[in-house]
């Protein structure tokens, strides 16, 4: 029970310390954040002056602990380890916060924390193969942060503006691909009940003379709700054209 008592104590003083030591400005800064104070404060880093090679052996010790990064994040953290916290000349552990990023900054600082914080726990896939508002997203990185991932609140509006421009909602396709659907279904439940669709799939024309054929038939039977006659015509205008 004493080291159970002695591993919660321990681990409450790493959080804390990660929370109070900012980290020098540079690439690598977020994945740091991410996947190292995940087991402990940044105090031990930000203390510590090193060389690369040195450097280079923590951070392998680090993932024999079970800290996840690809080849490609080491030589990045290994490289902002050496010089940020090299044997001479170290910066600061309190540098000044650096600007606000802009356009492809922003999307650079975005994608980071995504490479460094959420990878750090899991695969990138369940973040690329997942479309959501920014609304939605904020609910996941949220609960993500209750689970122990680290952000301050410029990380935390970093991250939701990348995620929001590039896993967002696919609406525009999405409300393409419904309008298409929803014009075929009524094509097949109404224009088939009195005859072959080759009729259908034999005529093309403008959206104004499908519009027209449309209007007659409704006058003939097919009872096309009003509502749906727009999605009707698109569909028909869209996949029967003129022929040029």
């Amino acid at each position: 029970m004493r080291w159970l008592i002695l591993a919660f104590f321990t681990t409450a003083v790493a959080l804390a310390g990660a929370q109070n030591v900012a980290l020098p400005e540079g690439d690598g800064k977020a994945i740091v954040s991410g996947a190292c104070t995940a087991c402990h404060g940044l105090d031990l880093i930000t203390a510590k002056k090193s060389t690369r090679a040195e450097w280079s052996q923590v951070v392998d010790r680090m993932k024999t602990y079970g800290t996840t990064l690809d080849a490609t994040q080491t030589t990045t953290v290994i490289d902002y380890l050496a010089k940020s916290f090299g044997p001479a000349g170290a910066a600061p552990a309190q540098a000044a916060p650096a600007p606000a990023a802009q356009g492809g900054d922003a999307d650079a600082a975005g994608k980071a924390l995504v490479n460094g914080v959420c990878a750090s726990c899991h695969g990138v896939d369940l973040i690329t193969s997942k479309q959501a508002s920014r609304n939605e997203w904020k609910d996941v990185v949220d609960r993500m942060k209750g689970y122990g991932a680290t952000l301050d609140e410029k990380q935390n509006a970093t991250l939701l503006d990348y995620l929001e421009k590039n896993q967002g909602p696919k609406q525009a396709a999405t409300a393409t691909t419904a309008s298409a659907d929803a014009g075929k279904a009524i094509l097949e439940q109404s224009c088939a009940n009195c005859h072959d669709l080759d009729l259908v799939s034999n005529r093309t024309g403008t959206q104004a003379e499908w519009q027209e054929v449309v209007d007659r038939m409704n006058g003939r039977g097919a009872s096309v709700a009003e509502k749906d006659v727009p999605a009707l015509v698109q569909y028909l205008t869209k996949t029967y054209p003129p022929k040029k």
